[in-house]
């Protein structure tokens, strides 16, 4: 028969023999994560050693005299001189190569609308090459300042020596405006180079002149040119048999064209209303 010490006697040994079990898991624990927290704190002293190592060879490399700009090239250039660039990239002469921003080359190139852009190319220990690429050139237009190229969207520079206008622009008429540019490229795209030889602003009125061959003169919209002249071409035959006295003809007005006395003289009567003695239509 067994009594009830003897059971308790044999849990008790039974305890006793699973306890080293359980030490040792702890033990084990215990030493995993002190290994953990070893390689942590070795990783993250290496990390900012290397940090700042890093941190002080940046600094000597950006103060270190042998890397300043002692050359600098252009080049990337078919119409355009690269001595204007040099001139204005020479300030960066002695900056540090290194540290050298694209920022510090755009604040010296950004004077000249014919470059379209560029690309720094920094070759140690002293040398910067910038690569550029120019904008095309869409025509020559003739203003009172001198010859200018534009490009068609809003960009106008100084034209090279000796080239011709494809266009005349009238007095404070600016190359760069984008409604010049824009009605310049319509009357290329028509085909109308030599044809119209001038643009200038409608005194007093929304619109253009234009100077067309055989003395016309043509107020029109710089919106949709070549309907208007279509409008101006079907009427021509009909004014140089009508109305041969006037060459100045409005052709803003849907559906119809109004031949308009010159600009110079002044009217001396207000205009009739239209079809009660007022201006001729065709």
């Amino acid at each position: 028969m067994i009594s009830p010490e003897s059971v308790v006697r044999s849990l008790l040994r039974a305890g006793r023999r699973e306890r080293p079990a359980v030490t040792t898991l702890q033990r084990r624990e215990r030493r995993r994560t002190a290994r953990r927290a070893f390689f942590t704190v070795l990783t993250v002293a290496c990390l900012s050693g290397l940090a700042a190592l890093a941190g002080t060879g940046w600094n000597l490399l950006r103060e270190d005299s042998a890397f300043a700009v002692r050359q600098i090239q252009v080049v990337g250039l078919n119409r355009h001189a690269p001595a204007d660039l040099l001139e204005a990239l020479y300030l960066l002469r002695g900056k540090n190569l290194v540290s050298l921003s694209p920022q510090d080359v755009a604040a010296r190139l950004s004077r000249f609308p014919w470059l379209k852009g560029f690309l720094c190319r920094k070759h140690l220990p002293n040398t910067l090459i910038v690569e550029v690429e120019e904008r095309e050139a869409l025509c020559t237009l003739s203003t009172p300042q001198g010859c200018f190229e534009i490009d068609g969207t809003g960009f106008a520079w100084k034209a090279p020596p000796g080239a011709g206008g494809h266009f005349a622009l009238g007095q404070g008429m600016l190359p760069s405006d984008p409604i010049v540019q824009a009605a310049v490229s319509d009357l290329l795209r028509i085909g109308l180079a030599g044809r119209v030889t001038s643009l200038s602003a409608a005194r007093g009125e929304p619109g253009l002149l234009l100077t067309a061959d055989e003395g016309w003169t043509l107020v029109v919209d710089p919106e949709n040119l070549a309907e208007q002249w279509d409008r101006f071409q079907r009427t021509r035959a009909w004014a140089d048999r009508f109305a041969k006295d006037r060459k100045t003809v409005d052709l803003r007005w849907s559906g119809r064209v109004v031949l308009r006395e010159p600009e110079d003289p002044p009217e001396k009567d207000p205009p009739a209303p239209s079809g009660e003695g007022g201006p001729q239509h065709g």
